[in-house]
């Protein structure tokens, strides 16, 4: 704890560099219930802290083998957070990888709780895709490869299990603040003692880094985009997914030379990636309202060039569209939108 708040302190003056996209993984960490904000985490879990990243904990530990009276295997544990998009908001994240024993480790049961205490009161989850519940992989075999996991504490404690209303005590906050973590082992052996404890020093920006250096335009950018002064219009974006692949649908609602207008374009299918989005933008003429029985072919809908957009996420509520509208007459520039709705369901961040 006290060598990360002397390299808080060094940092401050200079930037630190995140980690590098990983590809090849279908981005599906940003939709589920979650006991902290969606969009934290995507495309898949990292593997390892980013580059600058300092470790809560990175240390190999005994640890009993399956029905084992001793402690007679090891396990290598590291435990880093991960700042979210949304500022003052974390993961923490824990890997494990046997690395001693000739015999299976189990992945232990978690208790967690806020501060430096002797005895966590909550139960805790390690998490491979976000949800609540009983989900975590306490029982699983800890792997020679490793495996990464979220960190999810149960907002109500284990005190408080006969309370006929009970209050929550562990809250979206709380995983910012010191927290003392407990792996217990006593359900899967019966070695002596039967748990390890570990303080995990509380979210500092400049040593926990987010887990890319630029955010992932991922599904709860979803939605409807309006630009401030311009009445009456629009963006609507869409991000999809299938199998491996991400798309992003971009309609503009507007008006050209006083008429309505719809600019409407779509990425290339492709493996969900961090930073900027480029859209190849269109216009369509010579078709009929959608509900005309006379409906013009396919190939006698004109689709002409309207430019290109490329979006960037500022934050939660926020994107950035940097355009070439120049086959329009419009030249180029850069706009900022605020979001107008949501898709219901699929929340930015419940917790603002």
């Amino acid at each position: 704890m006290l060598i990360r708040r002397i390299l808080a302190a060094a940092l401050m003056a200079g930037a630190v560099a995140g980690s590098q996209a990983q590809t090849g993984e279908l981005n599906l960490l940003t939709d589920l219930g979650t006991p902290f904000p969606p969009g934290c985490l995507s495309i898949d879990l990292p593997e390892q802290p980013p580059e600058g990243t300092i470790p809560l904990v990175d240390t190999n530990m005994t640890a009993p083998t399956i029905n084992s009276n001793s402690r007679d295997g090891s396990v290598r544990v590291r435990i880093w957070r991960v700042a979210c998009d949304d500022e003052g908001f974390s993961v923490i994240l824990v890997r494990m990888s046997q690395s001693g024993g000739a015999n299976p480790i189990v992945v232990p049961q978690v208790f967690a709780d806020t501060g430096d205490v002797e005895i966590p009161d909550h139960k805790a989850q390690l998490l491979r895709l976000q949800g609540s519940g009983d989900v975590g992989a306490s029982g699983d075999i800890v792997t020679e490869n490793g495996t990464t996991w979220m960190l999810g504490v149960d907002p109500f404690s284990l005190s408080s299990v006969d309370d006929p209303d009970p209050e929550p005590s562990f809250f979206p906050a709380d995983y910012n603040g010191t927290i003392t973590l407990e792996f217990f082992w006593g359900a899967y052996a019966s070695a002596v003692p039967n748990f390890t404890t570990f303080v995990l020093d509380q979210f500092e920006p400049t040593l926990d880094l987010p887990q890319f250096d630029q955010p992932v335009l991922n599904g709860r950018y979803s939605g409807q985009w309006v630009l401030d002064g311009a009445p009456r219009q629009g963006l609507v974006l869409q991000i999809a997914e299938q199998v491996s692949e991400n798309f992003v649908f971009a309609i503009f609602f507007t008006y050209l030379d006083g008429q309505p207008i719809w600019v409407v374009g779509n990425s290339s299918p492709a493996l969900t990636q961090p930073g900027p989005v480029a859209i190849q933008m269109s216009t369509l003429e010579n078709g009929e309202f959608i509900s005309d029985p006379n409906q013009p072919p396919a190939d006698q809908v004109t689709v002409d060039s309207a430019g290109s957009i490329q979006i960037e996420v500022i934050d939660c509520n926020r994107i950035r569209v940097n355009y070439d509208f120049s086959p329009l007459g419009k030249g180029t520039g850069s706009m900022e939108l605020d979001r107008l709705v949501r898709i219901a369901g699929y929340d930015c961040n419940p917790l603002q």
